[in-house]
């Protein structure tokens, strides 16, 4: 039995471009996101945590990141952010039928 509780992760490929930032921020309007997560690289997690006015963090070992089995990357993020909802967005991760997925990481 885990005594805290768990993060909630929303892992969404990087938008392409503007229409790309409005798709996922229009898709994540039901969700109390607290931050946004990019490889620190990426200029376009900046647009992302603008439009949903949250914090920017960075996470170097995004790249390595799939969403079948959490890697380390996933786990230190969840570990900072017990409770909370964040998006993380991975480089290279090809879009879904969804605009991200859900997991949720004790």
């Amino acid at each position: 039995m885990a005594l805290h509780c768990p993060a909630t992760l929303l892992i969404a490929p990087v938008p392409r471009d503007a229409k790309g930032v409005g798709d996922l921020t229009a898709s994540l309007a039901d969700e109390r996101v607290l931050a946004v997560v990019r490889d620190p690289g990426d200029e376009v997690g900046a647009q992302v945590a603008a439009a949903l006015d949250v914090p920017l963090e960075d996470e170097p070992e995004l790249a390595e990141v799939d969403t079948a089995a959490p890697p380390s990357a996933l786990r230190a993020i969840a570990d900072l952010h017990r409770g909370e909802t964040v998006v993380v967005l991975v480089p290279g991760l090809v879009a879904g039928e969804t605009p991200f997925v859900r997991r949720e990481l004790d």
